[in-house]
Parts: structure tokens; C-alpha cells; sequence
């Protein structure tokens, strides 16, 4: 890491939010070339670029992303599976797979200038964060910002959908089918594909293909023998492991090992 870089950072969200917010997070690069890998995760995601004043909205990805390395200063919310329309107002799968402008989405075009100026300006008053993180000043201030803006936001929005909210639950703890998960929460396959398309913007099977490959991902990450791994996860054999990994990650076992891609094992768990 060179002087001055700030490692990715999460922060678990305020009481208030975390029925919407899975984690804040920064990152802070100084340096230029080489790549670094995102995985699938069903989330949706606002980044404000403080080095440039832009923020913007990045849907559900199905497959994995490889963002060249570059000089940025990230400042962003990652919002839980099934609850950004809370934020959007638009069925997520109009956003799957892409990255919008905020204020193309008629979505607070001042957010980016509104951290920008509070990590330019630090307030004492509105550093609300724990003081036990190892942020500066103007991190502290730039994620107050942010909290104060989505606390706008949410303030009269409608609850996450709880049918949405639970099947999602099921299909990221376990190895559960969708078939399962439909008898569960009482609806018609049909009409949980139509809710997850608007409300979390990829369908429960690819969800659940994604939970799992998270899963696999950190495990990984500190070592496991394939074979075993697959069988703890439900999938036919070490082969097909390998193969969703390559679809979903877009990289082998070994290479996910190898990379250490961050994995949300919060959101998904883990394998023994």
C-alpha cells in the first residue's frame, strides 16, 4: 500500500439505517495500473468520487467486475438485496449491470458536492461516527454527510418489502431451492421472480447461484481443499464448482485464492 493510501474500509451502518444499509465503505487509491475484482453480491451501491465530485448509482451485477486500478477517493453505501428502491423509485432490473449518474435518476445531484465540501470543511458538531475508527477528520465528516443524506431519504420511504426481504434471507443463509423458498414465503415461483426484478434486480435462482459463489469465494480466501468445499456447498463436484466460478467470478479457485477478492460473508456465510 503506498503512503497516504487508505485500504477499502467498511463500517457497519447506524441502528436506524441498517434495515436498508448493508455496510459503508471507502477506498482511496494513489497509484494507476493493474485491476482490482468486485463480485456478484445482489447489491446495489451509490459511490461518490470526492477526488471529482461525482456520485454514482451501480446496479446488481450478475457476473463479476474488473475496475482498473486508478487514482480515486471512493466514498459509498451498499444498500442490503431488496431494499434500494427505497432510494431509486424504479424496478432495480432496469439498473442490472450498469452504472447511472445520480442525477440522471433524478436522484439529489448535490450528494457529490455535499461530501465533497463536509471532508473539505470538517464540522466537529456533525462527526457522529464512532471515535474508535481509524479514519481522519475529513473521512469521519465525508461518511457523516452521507448518513445525513440517506437519512433524508429514507425518512418517508416505504419499508423494504418483507415477503422480498425474506426470501432473499433464505436463499443467502443456506443451500436452500427456489422451489423451497416459493412454498416458504407462500407465492407462485412466478410472482417472486417478478418481485425480485423490481426489488432486488436479478431473479432468486441468480441469487442463489451468487450466495454460494460467495461463499466458495471466502472460504478460499483462507485455503480449502476443492472437493470438500464443493461437497459442503451442494454443488455436484469439485468441476461444477470450478465452473460457476469461472462464470461468476470470471477466474479459477486457484486464482480466486490467489486474488483474495472481497467476499460479504456477513451477507452469505460460510462453509467449514
Amino acid at each position: 500500500m503506498s503512503a497516504g493510501e487508505t485500504p477499502y474500509t467498511e463500517i457497519a451502518p447506524p441502528a436506524d439505517l441498517a434495515p436498508y444499509v448493508d455496510r459503508l465503505w471507502l477506498r482511496t487509491t494513489m497509484r494507476s495500473g493493474g485491476t482490482h475484482r468486485v463480485l456478484p453480491d445482489g447489491c446495489v451501491d451509490i459511490l461518490i468520487h470526492a477526488d471529482r465530485a461525482a456520485a454514482e448509482l451501480v446496479g446488481s451485477k450478475i457476473c463479476a467486475l474488473e475496475i482498473p486500478e486508478e487514482p480515486a477517493e471512493l466514498v459509498a453505501v451498499r444498500f442490503r438485496p431488496g431494499t434500494a428502491t427505497a432510494i431509486t423509485g424504479c424496478a432495480l432490473a432496469e439498473l442490472t449491470d450498469r452504472s447511472v449518474d445520480l442525477a440522471d435518476l433524478g436522484i439529489a445531484g448535490e450528494l457529490a458536492d455535499r461530501v465533497v465540501d463536509a471532508g473539505a470543511r470538517p464540522d466537529p458538531g456533525l462527526l457522529r461516527l464512532s471515535a474508535k475508527l481509524p479514519l481522519s477528520a475529513s473521512a469521519h465528516a465525508r461518511l457523516s454527510a452521507l448518513i445525513a443524506w440517506l437519512r433524508q431519504r429514507l425518512t418517508d420511504a416505504e419499508p423494504p418489502d418483507p415477503l422480498v426481504v425474506r426470501a432473499v434471507s433464505l436463499l443467502s443463509a443456506g443451500d436452500a431451492r427456489v422451489d423451497d423458498v416459493t412454498d416458504a414465503v407462500g407465492v407462485s415461483r412466478q410472482y417472486l421472480a417478478r418481485a425480485f426484478r423490481r426489488e432486488v434486480g436479478i431473479t432468486p435462482k441468480q441469487l442463489a447461484r451468487i450466495a454460494r459463489m460467495q461463499r466458495a469465494a471466502a472460504v478460499l480466501r483462507r485455503g480449502a481443499d476443492l472437493a470438500r468445499l464443493a461437497a459442503e456447498l451442494g454443488y455436484f463436484d469439485q468441476s461444477h464448482l470450478s465452473h460457476e466460478l469461472r462464470e461468476l467470478a470470471g477466474i479459477t479457485p486457484a486464482a480466486v485464492a490467489a486474488e483474495r477478492p472481497i467476499a460479504l460473508s456477513h451477507l452469505f456465510g460460510t462453509a467449514l
